[in-house]
C-alpha cells in the first residue's frame, strides 16, 4: 500500500470513528514522522489502516475509564445501515443519532457484549411507526426526521 493511500485510509477510518480533526492530525503526523525516520512502509510499521485506527481510538477511549466504551461513527444516509450492520456484529449498541453521527456503546469486556441488528424506517408519522415496530419486538434507538432507527439484540456472542 502506498504511503499516501495508507494515510488517506487511516484518516478516513479515524474520522469515521468520531475523532476530532486535531486528534487525527496528531496521529497522522506521528505515522508520517515514524515512516520518514525508519524508512519502513506504513503497513509494515503499523499494520492495516483500519486495525491501527481501531487500536488508536480504543487507546483514546480507555483514558476515559468506566466499564463502557463509547464511539461516534460518522455516517451518511447512504452508508449508515452498512456501518450499523458491521457495528452491531461487533457488539456496538446504537444509543442515538444525529446529522452524520451514530452514537454507540459497548462493554469493554467483550464477553459481556451482545450482537445487535438495526433497521431504519422513513416516514413522518413517528408515533405510528414506533407502535408498529415495537409490536414486532424492535426498540426505538434514534430519530432524525424523517428517519427512525430501531434495534434488537441478536442471539450469539461477538467474535473476539
Amino acid at each position: 500500500m502506498m504511503h499516501d493511500a495508507y494515510i488517506e485510509e487511516l484518516s478516513a477510518c479515524l474520522q469515521r470513528y468520531g475523532l476530532e480533526s486535531k486528534q487525527i492530525s496528531e496521529i497522522v503526523a506521528e505515522v508520517e514522522s515514524h515512516i520518514a525516520e525508519s524508512g519502513e512502509s506504513p503497513l509494515e510499521a503499523f499494520g492495516p489502516p483500519e486495525a491501527y485506527a481501531e487500536e488508536r481510538v480504543m487507546a483514546h477511549e480507555r483514558t476515559a475509564g468506566g466499564k463502557t466504551q463509547y464511539r461516534t461513527f460518522r455516517a451518511t444516509a447512504f452508508d449508515e445501515m452498512g456501518i450499523l450492520r458491521e457495528a452491531g456484529k461487533a457488539g456496538w449498541e446504537l444509543l442515538d443519532v444525529a446529522a452524520l453521527a451514530l452514537y454507540c456503546q459497548r462493554p469493554w469486556d467483550l464477553k459481556e457484549a451482545r450482537k445487535w441488528e438495526y433497521v431504519r424506517r422513513v416516514g413522518l408519522n413517528r408515533n405510528a411507526i414506533i407502535q408498529e415496530m415495537m409490536a414486532e419486538q424492535w426498540e426505538p434507538c434514534g430519530n432524525w426526521t424523517p428517519f427512525h432507527y430501531f434495534k434488537r439484540p441478536l442471539k450469539g456472542t461477538i467474535e473476539l
